[in-house]
């Protein structure tokens, strides 16, 4: 929990300073984008294995794509003190320059997994999803995006027992902002 408000705190002490920047200097860096997301993921696969999220991001932008660059999640599970971080490369686009209510976010790259077990389980992330505009301006955007993500996890029989047959599989929803 103490981890849990650090991360927060950090993430609003990024948007505050964010905010003060000057208008010159933000002009310089009309290309570079970055973000935070907040929300939830239920289990589909029967791991017990559904988690709160917080990715952040950065990477580049222009008039069709919204970011094409690499994040980091962090996915704290409710039932036990399991955590995956998967680190990614991500496009978020609407394929168009015009303003658009959806957009497509996609996420590849491999994550590590810490399941309470002596071996670890890290292994390949993918997540596609459909995010829906809420507010856009000149330099912010904040979305809502629904997705389905799938984590490849091991087998594991330290407890006697088969734990963790299936890979994770996960619906999400996740509100964020990005800039």
């Amino acid at each position: 929990m103490k981890n849990f408000i650090i991360i927060i705190a950090s993430i609003i002490m990024a948007l505050a300073s964010h905010a003060a920047q000057p208008q010159a200097q933000a002009q310089g860096l009309r290309h570079f984008a970055w973000g935070i997301d907040v929300g939830s993921s239920i289990d589909l696969s029967g791991n017990d294995l559904s988690s709160i999220d917080i990715s952040t991001y950065f990477g580049y932008k222009n008039s069709v794509i919204r970011t094409l660059g690499v994040g980091v999640d962090l996915r704290n599970s409710l039932g036990n003190s399991c955590t995956m971080i998967p680190v990614y490369a991500m496009l978020r686009t609407n394929f168009s320059s015009a303003l658009t209510l959806c957009f497509a976010d996609i996420r590849s790259g491999y994550s590590f997994n810490s399941l309470n077990t002596a071996a670890k389980s890290n292994g390949l992330f993918l997540s596609a999803g459909l995010g829906f505009n809420l507010y856009t301006s000149a330099t912010v955007h904040s979305h809502i995006i629904l997705s389905y993500s799938y984590n490849d996890l091991k087998p594991d029989d330290s407890l006697g027992f088969p734990r963790f047959t299936h890979s994770l599989s996960a619906m999400s929803v996740k509100i964020g902002v990005n800039f």
